[in-house]
């Protein structure tokens, strides 16, 4: 599958270095306009298309009509739809935020999503002008009583990004993330992290662990299909999008380039989930799930060999 996506990706123009910087919008879920599930809106690209597919069709829907979410119980459940999330796959860049909503009948078991794709475009800039504009669209879509005020909605916010979208030079100008501190090094200073750096050995043995088939030099076959993987960590930042960005550039220290990965946000917690490997709705499952049904990975007690502790830190130290 993630060759598949890739070979999706690619066919817009190949990676960031030979295309123009670019933006789309597009909205789905349910909304008070529509009797049922929001006639698709702006939905013009193929990623696009395939983002409605992997979080609403097969991850929403499947763990609603399981009835997955419904098996949690008050503390296991986060209340509401309310995240943004990323999902990087190859040299594009899927930006979107959810919210708790329901349809022209009263129903409310599903969200309202709306998501950016874009592409040519570094990742800071991205997170810093998509998220505040969805964060706009959610309140005037909230706002909106029918279908085609959040049509217009829509139209209007996708114009007004794509003004936003700097020249290929000017994207390039500000593509540069050396001038960034190493994502490794920021996190060891955080105190999440804990003490002598335990929560941090714990993530990178779960790296290593868990997700050795997504690694650089990997010896696993990847003309097949690999199951993806979930972590659940510390924000480590005070706001979503320094947040999104820095587990995003930790993991592409940590894994194949291109590999899919994927970052959510539950905007009234401090722990974000990711995915690694295109998301299924066993994943998915996260959206709903408090800190008590699924544990940060920082909190595991795993028990590292000495060899294990001595090297981890020996990488974190020629981070700094």
């Amino acid at each position: 599958m993630a060759s598949f996506l890739k070979g999706i990706m690619n066919k817009l123009g190949g990676g960031r270095s030979n295309r123009a910087p670019f933006i789309h919008l597009g909205a789905f879920g349910k909304h008070p306009g529509w009797d049922d599930h929001i006639d698709d809106l702006g939905l013009d690209s193929p990623q696009l298309i395939n983002a409605k597919r992997v979080f609403y069709v097969q991850g929403m829907s499947g763990n609603i009509d399981s009835g997955a979410w419904d098996h949690l119980s008050d503390d296991d459940q986060l209340k509401q739809f309310r995240h943004v999330f990323a999902w990087r796959v190859g040299d594009d860049l899927i930006i979107g935020r959810l919210w708790s909503s329901s349809d022209g009948k009263g129903r409310k078991r599903y969200p309202m999503i709306v998501a950016a794709h874009c592409g040519g475009l570094p990742m800071p800039w991205a997170f810093a002008h998509i998220l505040p504009m969805l964060e706009k669209v959610e309140a005037q879509c909230i706002a909106a009583t029918t279908a085609s005020t959040v049509r217009s909605i829509i139209d209007r916010s996708r114009e007004e990004l794509r003004s936003l979208v700097p020249a290929r030079d000017g994207a390039r100008d500000g593509e540069d993330s050396s001038v960034l501190p190493s994502p490794l090094a920021t996190l060891a200073t955080r105190p999440e992290m804990g003490s002598e750096l335990k929560g941090l050995l714990a993530i990178l043995y779960q790296v290593e662990r868990e997700l050795a088939p997504f690694r650089p030099h990997s010896k696993s076959d990847r003309s097949m299909q690999i199951a993806p993987r979930h972590l659940r960590v510390p924000a480590c930042a005070p706001t979503a999008d320094e947040a999104m960005l820095l587990w995003l550039r930790f993991m592409l220290t940590q894994l194949d380039p291109n590999t899919p990965l994927c970052v959510i946000d539950p905007l009234d917690e401090q722990f974000v989930d990711l995915i690694v490997g295109e998301p299924t709705p066993t994943q998915l499952f996260c959206v709903r799930a408090s800190a008590r049904k699924i544990p940060l990975t920082t909190e595991i007690p795993y028990n590292l060999d000495a060899e294990f502790i001595s090297r981890s830190k020996g990488l974190i130290a020629s981070a700094h």
